[in-house]
């Protein structure tokens, strides 16, 4: 009979407090009924530039941007319940802690059912972007107004200068000329080479920047646009590398630095991406974030009430590929996902051949540095589980203090210095798995104050890469001083320029 009543008890007990998680969660189950119905009316796969692979394009009406302000932990935690769950939200910047800013953009017929979610969780809200790809189509009008009379000089370079704009966001093609360009032009001090080959056949381009020496030098590593929509990262890295080259024989700290180091430097990692995103002002197109990996299907059920069906999506986020506490917080096993992490640790080309390139340089790489956008952040490591530094984290966040103090110096522009909860990222890898002292993740303009996020205008091009490189060239003079250049054989130096 006490076992009777006890197990009735349990009972009782067991149906209350899934009534309780019913209702704290029902909004995101609801929200998740509406997405799958929706999806329903997914339109044919949109070839776009690329034959032979295809894209989800949703049915084309408005997309709105939308600027949360989370106060309380609940609240983020509920918005960070959509960011894992919800495939059909997009999280231009994700929620990290009460009180801090969270940008969604969301489609025109899921807009009434999110804001009321949002109502009935007082989370207060304000439209960042009204129309989305009436911003693309009216930056690009603008851009191509503009690129005429853009071109950059300087009266003060050699007269074996390279012209190159650097206040325009360039193709894919474009940066590889460039730096085929620099190679030429500066064969001294440049060497380009493949390291890898992405899914649709774009060759991964590295410059070596450094000239020969009678030591053996520490190495920097520098990349950028591993996300396809932060255009401002690969332009960001154009300038520096613009600057080591070229200002070289007219600067005293460059020419130390570039004297002193090897630079290691992926301006444009994920080609793929980065191409789709230009090929049309369709928001879906434009804001892509993942690479092009072929399409995985899975069997999904997007709801309690709904039926399981079969959900098919392309990319994978490189940022969570890395092999560093792999598909842990901030990290997605779901294909639709945009922080969707892969099948497994570096399934990905690209990433597989950052891994390969660094670890045969891992005794001399002290550096490590990826570039992306927005918000302004400077980050180091440990990111995947709060609260979880490493034992030098006093000096990484030292340097990280300096570096956002020379950048706040250019312009104003003030950083936040910190960790990000994210796991399977690059600089986390760099510093867990391959020992590189100096590991930082730079989230660059703009703030979400005032700038349209990801569709930085081409005129906060320079502000945003000359501020940034004030910042780098901090973080290699501390590299410089802490790992000072070795002494080596005369006979080893033969192929010192080599990559290999």
């Amino acid at each position: 009979m006490l076992q009777s009543k006890a197990n009735r008890t349990m009972k009782r007990w067991s149906e209350w407090k899934l009534q309780q998680y019913l209702f704290q969660f029902w909004p995101i189950y609801i929200l998740a009924i509406i997405f799958a119905l929706i999806s329903d009316t997914i339109a044919d796969s949109d070839l776009s530039a690329n034959p032979g692979a295809a894209t989800i394009i949703t049915d084309k009406s408005s997309f709105t941007v939308y600027r949360l302000n989370p106060k309380t932990r609940e609240q983020t935690e509920f918005l960070h319940e959509l960011l894992v769950n919800s495939t059909k939200i997009d999280f231009w910047k994700a929620p990290r802690v009460a009180g801090g800013q969270v940008h969604v953009m969301i489609q025109g017929q899921m807009k009434d059912e999110f804001l009321r979610s949002m109502k009935m969780r007082n989370i207060s809200y304000s439209v960042m972007i009204d129309d989305v790809e009436k911003k693309i189509r009216k930056l690009k009008e603008t851009a191509k107004r503009s690129h005429n009379y853009n071109r950059l000089r300087d009266d003060s370079s050699p007269s074996r200068r390279v012209y190159f704009n650097l206040a325009q966001y360039h193709s894919y093609n474009e940066m590889i000329d460039y730096l085929n360009q620099l190679n030429a032009a500066y064969p001294d001090r440049t060497e380009v080479t493949n390291i890898g080959v992405t899914h649709e056949g774009r060759p991964i381009k590295l410059i070596k920047i450094g000239k020969p020496r009678q030591f053996r030098k520490a190495g920097i590593w520098i990349d950028g646009g591993i996300h396809a929509r932060e255009w401002v990262s690969p332009a960001t890295v154009l300038y520096i590398i613009d600057q080591l080259v070229t200002k070289y024989d007219v600067n005293l700290q460059i020419r130390r630095l570039v004297d002193d180091m090897d630079w290691f430097i992926v301006p444009l990692l994920n080609s793929d991406g980065y191409e789709y995103t230009r090929s049309s002002t369709n928001p879906e197109v434009r804001l892509w974030r993942k690479n092009r990996s072929p399409i995985t299907c899975r069997i999904a059920q997007n709801g309690i009430f709904s039926q399981p069906q079969q959900e098919c999506c392309q990319g994978v986020d490189l940022n969570r590929n890395y092999d560093w506490h792999y598909g842990m917080e901030g990290s997605s096993n779901d294909p639709c996902s945009e922080i969707y992490q892969g099948p497994s640790a570096f399934s990905e080309p690209e990433t597989r051949a950052v891994h390969r390139f660094i670890a045969k340089r891992r005794d001399t790489i002290k550096t490590f540095l990826t570039f992306h956008s927005y918000s302004q952040i400077l980050m180091y490591p440990f990111g995947h589980r709060e609260q979880t530094y490493t034992s030098d984290v006093d000096d990484l966040k030292s340097t990280a203090m300096q570096a956002a103090n020379a950048l706040r110096a250019a312009y104003g522009t003030q950083y936040t210095v910190g960790t990000d909860p994210a796991s399977g990222g690059a600089e986390d890898w760099a510093k867990g798995r391959m020992g590189i002292k100096y590991s930082y993740l730079f989230e660059l303009r703009p703030d979400g104050q005032v700038w349209d996020g990801f569709l930085l205008d081409e005129s906060q091009i320079l502000p945003t890469a000359r501020e940034t490189f004030e910042a780098v060239k901090v973080i290699a003079d501390r590299t410089s001083a802490m790992f000072t250049p070795k002494s080596l054989p005369n006979i080893a130096m033969n192929n010192s320029k080599g990559l290999v």
